[in-house]
């Protein structure tokens, strides 16, 4: 089975993503990132896919998802069916670089990089322990600044002193490490760290040794985006960080985050944020 590879965005100036997600059901396939993730059903049933484990989910599910571990979560086909039927869910993601920050500076919180190293099984825990953090999860997802990040923080040292836990994946179960695999995140990694250059799909191709075509189907089929329209998301959220944090002009702004033309910066940014730069500049100046 084909596995998607997503890359996960994250805020500007945040180093987590927390969102409570109302959905009429579950849509991504099995995929794979390199951040973690905790996934927590408020409202659902269905089965969880967590590397070749596959378990029924309903309300209260609590999962950590490990680095590189292929999941997805599928509802029950009257989900698909019936309206009435709906999902709720909130899903945090966090960089792996956590775990490091945990484990070498803070030797106090041991017992969280512990878990989180163990996650590359996936740890599911009981209702009791769901029950406990069901109010912290929900006040997460609000939460920004400081106030979210000892929330986090307080999160994981809940679930990692907790004793009512499950580990999904089996024991002989690996992770993919093949070079398809670290070839699209290596791409990936080169087209973030040269976003505001010109790229060019000839070179991405022949990485892959591949025709121009046959790259770019590969691409988002791995990814589930077009070369061009991932540029253009990592450009795009550059110039937001610039007008909100910089004097520049639109213009500046436009040549600095990778596009030789202001036309095509401005149909773009329209098109992946639904405002122009001016008025995307102006809701931030209002809201300081």
């Amino acid at each position: 089975m084909e596995i998607f590879y997503e890359k996960i965005p994250f805020p500007i100036n945040s180093s987590l993503r927390a969102r409570n997600i109302k959905i009429q059901h579950f849509t991504i396939p099995l995929h794979q990132h390199e951040e973690l993730e905790i996934v927590y059903v408020l409202k659902s049933f269905g089965k969880k896919y967590i590397g070749d484990s596959i378990k029924p989910f309903k309300k209260g599910d609590l999962v950590l998802v490990g680095s590189r571990l292929p999941h997805t979560w599928k509802n029950d086909e009257i989900f698909y069916n019936n309206k009435n039927y709906t999902t709720q869910v909130i899903v945090i993601q966090f960089p792996t670089n956590i775990i490091d920050y945990f484990s070498n500076y803070h030797p106090e919180l041991f017992h969280i990089s512990k878990m989180l190293n163990s996650s590359t099984r996936g740890i599911s825990f009981g209702n009791k322990v769901a029950d406990k953090n069901h109010s912290l999860l929900i006040s997460l997802c609000n939460s920004s600044g400081f106030d979210k990040i000892m929330k986090f923080t307080q999160l994981l040292h809940n679930l990692s002193v907790s004793e009512d836990f499950e580990f999904l994946a089996s024991l002989t179960f690996k992770n993919l490490e093949n070079n398809s695999f670290k070839r699209i995140t290596q791409t990936l990694d080169f087209i973030s760290h040269n976003f505001k250059k010109q790229i060019y799909l000839d070179d991405l191709a022949s990485n892959f040794n591949m025709s121009k075509s046959a790259f770019c189907n590969y691409f988002k089929r791995k990814t589930g985006n077009t070369v061009i329209s991932y540029i253009n998301e990592l450009r795009i959220s550059f110039a937001c960080k610039l007008l909100i944090e910089s004097d520049k002009n639109i213009i500046e702004i436009a040549y600095d985050s990778g596009f030789n033309n202001i036309s095509n910066f401005n149909r773009a940014f329209r098109v992946i944020i639904g405002k122009t730069p001016r008025e995307y500049r102006a809701l931030w100046s209002k809201s300081n």
